[in-house]
């Protein structure tokens, strides 16, 4: 008998140490990796400490492959997974709950987020038992591990209205090289890419296997990696460098309030959020006449009087912005039948000689369940449950974004928060916008990851689209981001407003024209080596 290749013997007792170890010992491994993989996404941006937590998953996964009930323990491990990966990536959500203390208070901060990441830990589950159902015990069940996590991936995205947050992709810190692969295949492309070669090292310690077998993924790992950051850094290369000419300057602003002090219940309040904003967005004359103001989702309180209502608000807004344009976000109504409707919305306002003249409005379209609407509200009404907003039954969904003519500037799209975080919201071919405006309240995350985590998301957005992002976020980072997801500007604790040219867009991306075409070609390629012949097994190696 042939003597055992010391790999072998390394790889029996990874695979010896995992399989010795009790359900509740491989359940807590999962949630910890799963914890690890929070490291790959903003603000840490760690990539390393990802692949980590894929590698730990495919090992958890080979001894639920040994199973007798294989498939329930396998969504076991992906539940634990995604719940530790979840808790420690969302937990920001728990501060959304103290802002309005007297109706939630903090105590239901914890178990309502606990809860979310709960049920989206689901989808981790459901990546698992696919994963199980083409398992193998030989380096393709990487290609099985990628390409069944990014279904799981993808579902979590699009089911039940979708929740993309801390998608693969976003590991890859945005407007650096590898990023720019999301102009060719989107953040999902991305996303089913970084599961493969996050999960190849695994296989280093495959027992029964030659070196050159066992190191064949990690070496492939490493030239896609090293082929994507080439790519990616010639693309940049060749991103316009000639004079911008008479494009606009755009200022994004912020009132530095948070968000308990901007709802502060005050027969003033309206104004004295009003004069924040107008003294971070500067005073008129005749040198920013051209310039374009942002400010945030939900700028102005609605606690006594909705803006456009008040005849008196709009003079003092028109004074203090002169002849510049302003886009932002606002709560409005409208009389619909016998009752109200409420809108989440963004406004164009244009002024002539200091008259503001509202011109266009957009309501949004995708909004937050819970946060901004109740599903099946005639159901649980009777429960005294209401939305975070506290608007009755929440706010009317709008239609579809569409490109709004913005004086003095290219058409713009405008995204609203939670819209920010859907690739493919952004109107194409002849409704292709000159840049997109962003506006959030990322005041409803508290200090924590959430806001550089939904900015990373939001510089993903100008990748897959080649346009460049205007983003004003309250208590978040108002910046702006060119088309390659590069930071041009931005605010910083001591200054409330980020200004400067706005950046060209660039020709409309191979994502942007074919998206669905390449990440399904994609896809095929990356679950085809699953039926890839391996050859035969070495003797004398270990099977676990």
């Amino acid at each position: 008998m042939n003597a055992e290749p010391a790999s072998a013997t390394a790889r029996s007792r990874v695979q010896t140490w995992f399989a010795a170890r009790a359900p509740w010992q491989r359940s807590g491994i999962a949630v910890a990796a799963g914890a690890i993989a929070t490291l790959g996404h903003a603000p840490f941006q760690l990539t390393f400490f990802f692949a980590i937590a894929c590698v730990l998953l495919v090992w958890l996964l080979d001894v639920s492959a040994t199973k007798d009930a294989k498939l329930r323990s396998a969504f076991s491990m992906g539940w634990f997974f995604g719940l530790g990966h979840l808790a420690t990536g969302l937990y920001w959500v728990a501060a959304a709950f103290n802002v309005d203390s007297d109706s939630w208070g903090p105590i239901w901060g914890i178990p309502a987020t606990l809860a979310l990441s709960a049920g989206l830990a689901l989808f981790f589950g459901i990546g698992a038992v696919l994963a199980m159902l083409a398992w193998t015990k030989d380096i393709r069940r990487i290609a099985v591990f990628a390409a069944a996590f990014f279904v799981s991936e993808w579902l979590r995205g699009h089911a039940f209205g979708g929740f993309p947050w801390l998608l693969p992709a976003y590991v890859w810190t945005p407007g650096e090289p590898i990023s720019q692969v999301a102009s060719l295949v989107g953040a999902y492309g991305l996303s089913l890419l970084t599961l493969l070669v996050a999960a190849a090292p695994a296989a280093i310690a495959d027992g029964g296997q030659s070196a050159g077998r066992r190191f064949a993924p990690v070496l492939g790992a490493a030239l896609a990696v090293g082929m994507a950051w080439g790519w990616g850094a010639q693309h940049i290369a060749a991103a316009p460098t000639e004079p911008l000419g008479a494009r606009p300057i755009v200022r994004v602003a912020d009132s530095g309030l948070g968000q308990a002090e901007k709802w502060q219940n005050r027969p003033d309040q309206e104004w004295r959020v009003l004069q924040r904003y107008l003294e971070a967005s500067g005073e008129p004359s005749d040198d920013n006449a051209d310039t374009v103001v942002i400010w945030p989702e939900g700028a102005i309180p609605a606690i006594n009087f909705y803006i456009f209502e008040n005849p008196d608000f709009m003079s003092v807004l028109g004074h203090g912005l002169g002849d510049r344009v302003l886009i932002t976000g606002l709560t409005r109504r409208e009389a619909r039948g016998n009752g109200i409707a409420y809108f989440n919305s963004a406004a164009v306002i244009d002024g002539v000689n200091g008259e503001p003249r509202l011109s266009q409005v957009y309501d949004k379209n995708h909004l937050v369940p819970f946060g901004e609407y109740i599903p099946l509200w005639n159901l649980v009404s009777n429960f005294n449950i209401a939305p975070l907003q506290r608007i009755g039954a929440g706010f009317e969904a709008g239609a579809p974004p569409t490109r709004l003519v913005v004086p003095g500037a290219p058409p713009a799209v405008v995204l609203i928060c939670y819209e920010a975080i859907f690739p493919d919201m952004v109107p194409r071919g002849d409704g292709r916008p000159g840049w997109i405006v962003m506006v959030t309240n990322d005041a409803w995350f508290g200090g924590g990851s959430g806001p550089y985590q939904h900015y990373a998301m939001a510089r993903y957005r100008a990748i897959e689209e080649g346009l460049p992002v205007a983003r004003a976020a309250s208590g978040g980072i108002s910046a702006i981001v060119d088309a390659y997801g590069r930071q041009v500007a931005a605010t910083s604790a001591r200054v409330e407003y980020a200004e400067a040219q706005l950046p060209p867009a660039v020709s409309e991306t191979p994502y942007a024209q074919w998206g669905t075409i390449m990440l399904f070609v994609l896809f095929v390629f990356v679950a085809a080596l699953r039926f890839l012949p391996t050859g035969k097994r070495r003797s004398g190696g270990s099977r676990g």
